[in-house]
């Protein structure tokens, strides 16, 4: 019998496979921090991130969470372009 799997935030972050501790929860936004009970979702790929692989950006919502590998493949705009 298959087990399910469940969208429910493991103990271990699934960018790097680190157990989730106090500091790794800690997310950044620009200079300040979020800080969460939990590993937090990439909105993109839906992976639990810890802090370390998971960042805070302001994109649409102004609390986007965007794994380092996901946030890599938005890049920056090319020269003379508006971007979003």
């Amino acid at each position: 019998m298959l087990r399910s799997l469940s969208m429910q935030p493991g103990d271990t972050c699934q960018a790097c496979r680190r157990h989730a501790t106090p500091l790794r929860l800690v997310y950044r936004k620009g200079s300040a921090t979020v800080c969460n009970e939990a590993l937090l979702q990439c909105d993109v790929c839906e992976r639990y991130a810890c802090a370390d692989c998971l960042e805070v950006y302001n994109i649409f919502s102004g609390y986007d969470f965007l794994c380092h590998t996901c946030a890599q493949t938005f890049g920056a705009p090319p020269p003379r372009t508006r971007g979003h």
